[in-house]
């Protein structure tokens, strides 16, 4: 197996994972668990963090990082600001926007990030929008407007609250992007991850504590959480963090498409969800946004 292949493959299979875990969320919030939101995010965010801070202690390079940034005043104030507007608002937006709607729709407007990266660094930076950022725009608009209305504005397909909190993903992974970006040059996206994951799981427990109202879970309840902090977190980011060892970041964020696709392919198949030609265009081209953009940033 080449080395492009084998990077492909770790990244393809990283996004599956991620995007599997999505209608997984959907089930367990659907199925009479009585499933916090509070409860998933707290208790997701800090068994998995724990893990990172655990596979990064066997790493010898990630391993000084981990704890030297706690030396560092201004890191951990990047570090806080990130935690609470970036890491723990995308996952709580996110499965938010899954528990009233559906895992498809809310991970397929989360792909709507680079756009509103694109807006925020046109209006922060004052640029002049490439022609490329201009046609990436103009496709998430009407692939939005698809994806919400099959094609008749008179109506939604999903319900004004889903859609919000789908939009609030969007500029929700549009923060995650934004927000580290001093600190991961510094320290790494292993440390940076991590102990967010870990200050961020903490600061949910007190509003939501792991040991009380903890839902109500059968053997396949568990093992539907369990897929989602393993595979759907720490997994799926030890694999995604290989791919970068064979193939260019900008490859890996391209094939971070498949997240979308599978939990669409997962929602259909076993979800019973229904995707109108409108809609399947509307996905299209909120995806293609992303290719649209590689392109610009490739010919810039």
């Amino acid at each position: 197996m080449s080395r492009s292949t084998r990077g492909i493959l770790y990244a393809s299979i990283g996004a599956i994972c991620w995007g599997i875990s999505g209608p997984i969320a959907q089930l367990l919030f659907t199925n009479n668990y009585d499933l916090k939101l509070g409860w998933l995010i707290g208790s997701k965010m800090l068994f998995g963090g724990i893990m990172l801070l655990a596979f990064g202690l066997t790493q010898p390079k990630e391993r000084p990082k981990l704890f030297t940034i706690w030396r560092d005043k201004t890191a951990i104030i990047h570090l806080v600001i990130f935690t609470i507007f970036g890491m723990t608002a995308m996952q709580a937006v996110y499965y938010k926007a899954v528990a009233v709607g559906n895992a498809a729709t809310a991970t397929i407007l989360q792909f709507l990030s680079p756009v509103f990266i694109v807006i925020f660094t046109i209006v922060r930076y004052k640029k002049v929008p490439r022609r490329g950022d201009v046609w990436a725009i103009v496709a998430a608009l009407v692939g939005t407007f698809l994806l919400i209305t099959g094609g008749n504005p008179t109506k939604l397909t999903i319900s004004p609250a889903a859609f919000f909190w789908g939009v609030v993903t969007g500029v929700a992974a549009a923060a995650y992007v934004l927000l580290p970006e001093k600190i991961l040059d510094q320290y790494g996206s292993m440390t940076v991850s991590a102990w967010s994951m870990v200050v961020g799981g903490i600061l949910f427990n007190f509003v939501q504590p792991v040991w009380r109202d903890a839902p109500k879970f059968d053997v396949a309840g568990w093992a539907g959480y369990l897929f989602i902090v393993v595979f759907g977190s720490v997994i799926a980011y030890f694999i995604y963090l290989a791919s970068l060892a064979y193939i260019s970041a900008t490859a890996t964020g391209l094939l971070d498409a498949f997240e979308p696709l599978s939990a669409t392919i997962v929602s259909v198949i076993f979800l019973n969800l229904t995707f109108g030609i409108m809609e399947t265009i509307g996905t299209v081209l909120i995806l293609s946004t992303v290719f649209i953009l590689a392109l610009a940033n490739r010919h810039s």
